[in-house]
């Protein structure tokens, strides 16, 4: 008859120590894949307030150049525009499906490449199209000859009565 050695553990603190190697492992693994979900990242891009990288005077003399042509900032997703006695910054996002709406120069307008919504270039005001109202705004200011737009969407400038305001009008050029 082949006898079994006896061991010094039980059968039951064989069972605790593999649960608890096991949770271990578990808890370590669990650790390492939330860790770079932790830490904390730099916004850049939409949402980050965003410093026009040229003086106030540089864009009032690009935009006298080109017959107030807006100004286009992709990674911002902005275009700055030349609304009458000053400077605004307009939300590149159609109100329609939200589409990025670019320039078309040769009509000199905004058009929408989804389903043609048609924006007016100094105000982004809508002129036609599917879409309810204008782009939105997001809000601008002067700090030393720069202008700052903050991307942050929920602080933006909706202007669903589609008509422009003296307010909307926050650096005067």
């Amino acid at each position: 008859m082949i006898r079994i050695p006896e061991t010094r553990h039980g059968r039951r603190q064989l069972f605790r120590m593999g649960f608890f190697g096991v949770a271990g492992l578990a808890a370590t693994e669990l650790t390492v894949g939330l860790a770079p979900f932790l830490k904390v990242t730099r916004i850049s891009g939409l949402g980050a307030p965003f410093t026009v990288p040229y003086s106030k005077s540089e864009i009032v003399a690009r935009f006298e150049s080109t017959n107030d042509e807006p100004i286009l900032f992709a990674q911002s997703k902005f275009f700055l525009i030349r609304p009458a006695g000053g400077i605004a910054a307009a939300y590149r996002k159609c109100q329609h499906l939200g589409c990025a709406v670019p320039f078309d120069k040769a009509e000199d307008q905004f058009h929408c490449p989804c389903h043609r919504s048609i924006y007016e270039k100094r105000t982004a005001l809508l002129v036609s199209g599917p879409a309810s109202y204008g782009l939105d705004l997001f809000q601008i200011r002067e700090e030393s000859d720069r202008l700052v737009v903050d991307t942050n969407p929920l602080n933006r400038l909706v202007r669903d009565d589609n008509k422009w305001h003296d307010d909307h009008l926050q650096v005067r050029a």
